[in-house]
């Protein structure tokens, strides 16, 4: 009997409670990482709360894309890699908080690796030992408040006028994303939202998006007249509604964006003192005052959010004329210095005996004189010191561009694949994941570096799924990349056809790989990883 009874009391410890894992549920939910991103937040409560209905054996990826992620009935996991790819981030994001906030708490969610359905169990030394949190408790102080801002509509046909209204799109997501106190989703995810034709609460279901800032244009010769709309996204109710006029120059311009700044995170985040004092106290030394540099710095978002050479070529001639003209313009210069690195970088419109890297380090640092408050510009001159390997000085201007805009995804993924490729896989991949947070629609350059890590950690077909998630075609590191996972699996036909697309983007590739390593600043673990897998798909790298 003593045996029957011992047997008994083990298990009923081996398994928490329903009630504990939920409170553990919400605890992981409520605190960094999971705070930030909705979609692993409701990732991870649906399958804790599909196993707790006792549906374990229904949770796989063909249901969690449908239930969690809303695709359509057609559906293929096998094919659309997206769910296995947020699973995996989810087991990260589940390792970071275990490993820092939630250290001490008495229960721990697991979630195999080849599995969607999550195991429970008591910490080590922990049993039983916490109460439950009650099931209203508030959510912590760092969870903020979410906003997408949709593309601003303009009452024109005219092409410029719509470059006009893109800018200033982006420019007022900039703005706001400066503030710790909001999370501000990207333009190119909102822009997908527009192009797909979801309503505001759409918008609210599918991003988890708290508030809406939408937006119209007019402009005339002499005016420039803005509305700008503040949405309650889950009740689908207007907050506030605000008209602005101003002359038709980029002063005039400038004043509108601080403004919707101003009201609308004041409004939101209800730190309007704060908030105003730090708009009011922001220098417009290092405004472009001319409409031609205005432009041609919009054009340069388009430009980078697709990476096309033709674009390069066009954008860059465009405002190296801009910057003559309009000489302590921060953000053309900025803006200048990320064309020529990526001529440095990604041998973009490369120019023979050119020194694009010197140059593009040259306009970042005139950037940063003209508009020290700039985070742009400090991103520009974190990138350049990067590729320079001047790695200390990369590290300043890169926090202190942080410090400037914690907010802007593109950034944040710069930033990020460089401390991944000086082996700060820590920083590094907590940056990409907050830009992917900000921009579940992106540029498919951020899973490079994710895709790379599965990689060291003999976890090649996550970094398979992680690349063709996003899929880069005609980018040579994708294409190289692939070809190295793809070899390690022993998929011979998909290696082949990667290879020949490498040999079609980058034809010496092979006689070059070393020199590219060098160009990233690759760490020996990962140049040593990439070279040696490049020669088992059959790269003869020199």
């Amino acid at each position: 009997m003593g045996e029957q009874i011992e047997d008994t009391t083990l298990r009923d410890v081996a398994r928490p409670t329903d009630e504990e894992i939920r409170s553990a549920l919400r605890r992981v939910t409520s605190q960094a990482p999971f705070a930030q991103s909705h979609r692993l937040s409701k990732f991870l409560s649906y399958i804790v709360e599909e196993t707790l209905a006792g549906r374990s054996e229904k949770i796989g990826g063909y249901a969690v894309g449908l239930d969690v992620f809303e695709k359509p009935e057609d559906f293929d996991p096998r094919i659309d890699t997206n769910v296995r790819v947020e699973a995996s981030r989810m087991r990260r994001r589940l390792g970071d908080y275990y490993r820092d906030a939630g250290v001490e708490d008495p229960v721990e969610i697991i979630v195999p690796k080849g599995s969607y359905v999550p195991e429970f169990k008591y910490r080590s030394g922990q049993l039983a030992c916490a109460p439950a949190a009650p099931s209203d408790a508030p959510r912590p102080q760092d969870h903020r408040p979410s906003i997408a801002v949709l593309p601003f509509n303009t009452h024109s046909s005219k092409f410029d006028d719509q470059f006009f209204a893109d800018g200033l799109t982006e420019e007022t997501i900039a703005n706001l994303a400066r503030f710790k106190e909001l999370s501000v989703f990207s333009r190119t995810t909102s822009s997908k939202l527009v192009r797909e034709g979801l309503d505001v609460r759409q918008v609210h279901k599918e991003l988890g998006a708290d508030f809406v800032v939408e937006g119209s244009v007019r402009k005339s010769e002499r005016l420039v007249r803005v509305t700008v709309q503040l949405i309650d996204a889950a009740a689908d109710v207007h907050v506030l509604s605000e008209k602005f006029e101003r002359p038709c120059t980029p002063d005039g311009v400038f004043e509108i964006q601080d403004e919707i700044a101003l009201l609308v995170a004041g409004r939101i985040a209800g730190h309007h003192g704060p908030i105003g004092r730090y708009i009011s106290r922001a220098r417009r030394t290092g405004k472009s005052q001319q409409w031609e540099t205005y432009y041609w710095i919009h054009r340069f978002y388009a430009y980078y959010a697709i990476h096309s050479p033709e674009q390069h070529q066009e954008v860059r001639d465009g405002l190296a004329e801009a910057i003559e003209k309009d000489e302590d313009a921060s953000d053309a210069l900025a803006a200048m210095a990320i064309l020529l690195l990526d001529e440095y970088r990604f041998h973009m419109n490369e120019r023979p005996g050119f020194d694009a890297l010197e140059l593009g380090f040259a306009h970042a640092l005139r950037a940063a004189t003209s508009d020290p408050d700039s985070a742009f510009a400090y991103h520009a001159l974190a990138m350049a010191y990067f590729h320079r390997r001047e790695f200390s000085e990369f590290q300043a201007s890169a926090e202190r561009a942080l410090s400037l805009n914690p907010g802007h995804a593109d950034m944040l993924a710069d930033l990020g694949t460089c401390y991944c490729g000086l082996g700060d896989w820590d920083r590094g991949l907590a940056l990409i994941d907050r830009a992917i947070d900000l921009s579940p629609v992106h540029p498919g350059w951020y899973q490079l570096m994710p895709a790379c890590r599965h990689a060291l950690d003999g976890e090649f077909e996550d970094a398979v799924d992680e690349l063709r998630s996003s899929p880069l075609p005609g980018m040579y590191w994708y294409h190289a990349c692939l070809s190295w996972f793809l070899a390690e699996l022993d998929q011979d036909a998909a290696r082949a056809e990667e290879m020949r697309a490498l040999e079609a983007v980058f034809p010496d590739f092979a006689e070059h790989a070393k020199r590219e390593c060098q160009i990233w600043c690759l760490h020996d673990e990962l140049e040593e990883g990439l070279i040696a897998g490049l020669r088992k798909a059959g790269v003869n790298v020199a």
